[in-house]
């Protein structure tokens, strides 16, 4: 009997279709994400105007993935990576709709928490990848999952833009019901990606310590670099994530149609750097060098927005960002997936993920309180300097492989 077609990226063995699912996945629960980010500052704005509010609620969120992610990690290699990827969808879905319905801060803040201790979905999609790719494959289904959560930022703020002309909560009525489409879509369409052979023995006590997959990772020495830089990377970002929208507003008098509008632009760039350039500059460069682009990239484009008087220059600083974000991100998680062994890629990627969600504990609350203190630029300057530092991790660990 003939075999269904495969992708030329999946394993021989990979379940029929399963790729190009979770790329559907993933781009429609990026394409909620891109629905709520710009009307958060507006739906918050009805209880506290100040930008360390924002901060909070980040810290909320990241708080609560910090501590179960890792968890969610290994259990998805002990159990599989399904249910997990069902409990983060339904997770989002819920905050999502606390946003939507809102009748005080603390709904925001709940909602924030429920969405946090149930986050993997980035995670938990990326070692789905990883489980029906082959590794020398890993880089290219890593950007195409790039290019889906670029292609979900672009369709989500532009929608945005016509469903917040009835209120900033209609969107995020929306993307509860997209996140809930994402989790019957995952019921129904993904098949279970890690084999029973290949999964873990139970985890140990110690693991119920959210720092322990982390501390782990970080006693590997091919490991400890990249997820330092991760960390100072993710810092510098949750500062663009975050507090864009604010700074837009302050500095150049945007609307909320000119804050999605500009969203948008960052997806479209993000697609245009993992849907072609990655393949190109890894075949070129490597994971190593072309993560090292990635950095530079990143840096003059933090730098650029601190210094942006105009919005055409806020454009060209946010494609400079966008791209190097598009090149360093994938290649980021391949070096970590490949420096993982094969039965832990649930366990280092969620640790990869609680560096990323420590960095964004704090990063939030830091813009936020500078923002308001020093000016709204300070964000942008100080995610420069800490991207120059995540460059200098990486490029004094360069490892002996000449393309890992």
């Amino acid at each position: 009997m003939p075999q269904p077609p495969r992708s030329s990226l999946a394993r021989p063995d990979a379940p029929p279709g399963a790729l190009q699912w979770i790329l559907v996945i993933v781009f429609l629960d990026m394409m909620g994400l891109g629905l709520l980010v710009p009307v958060i500052p507006l739906i918050v704005h009805e209880f506290r105007s100040d930008a360390l509010t924002i901060g909070w609620l980040s810290l909320a969120y990241a708080a609560a993935q910090f501590v179960t992610t890792p968890l969610l990690g290994a259990w998805s290699d002990r159990h599989g990576r399904r249910g997990v990827l069902l409990l983060s969808f339904l997770g989002s879905a819920g905050a999502y709709f606390a946003f939507g319905w809102a009748p005080a801060l603390w709904v925001l803040f709940a909602g924030r928490i429920v969405d946090g201790l149930t986050g993997a979905n980035v995670g938990m999609s990326q070692a789905y990848l990883a489980d029906i790719t082959e590794p020398g494959q890993r880089s290219r289904a890593l950007a195409l999952s790039g290019v889906a959560l670029g292609a979900g930022f672009i369709v989500g703020p532009l929608l945005g833009i016509g469903l917040s002309t009835y209120g900033p909560h209609v969107p995020a009525f929306a993307a509860g019901g997209l996140a809930l489409g994402s989790t019957l879509l995952a019921w129904w369409r993904l098949p279970e990606s890690l084999p029973l052979g290949t999964r873990a023995t139970p985890a140990a006590v110690r693991q119920l310590n959210p720092f322990a997959p982390l501390l782990t990772a970080l006693g590997r020495a091919s490991l400890r670099p990249l997820l330092v830089a991760t960390f100072l990377a993710n810092f510098a970002m949750a500062a663009l994530r975050s507090h864009f929208a604010f700074f837009a507003i302050a500095v150049l008098a945007f609307s909320q149609a000119d804050a999605n509008r500009v969203m948008a632009f960052l997806g479209v760039m993000m697609v245009v750097a993992q849907g072609g350039l990655v393949r190109r500059a890894v075949h070129r460069w490597g994971d190593h060098g072309t993560l090292v682009v990635g950095l530079v990239l990143s840096a003059i484009g933090f730098a650029g927005l601190s210094v942006a008087a105009s919005p055409s220059m806020l454009y060209v600083m946010v494609a400079v960002t966008a791209v190097g974000v598009g090149l360093g991100t994938p290649t980021m998680t391949a070096l970590v997936s490949h420096r993982s062994g094969a039965i832990e890629q649930g366990g280092m990627l969620g640790a990869a993920q609680a560096a990323a969600s420590l960095a964004q504990v704090i990063g939030p609350v830091w813009a936020g309180f500078i923002f308001d203190r020093a000016g709204p630029a300070f964000p942008f300057s100080t995610g420069a300097a800490l991207v120059v530092a995540a460059l200098l991790v990486v490029t004094l660990n360069r490892p002996r492989e000449s393309r890992s």
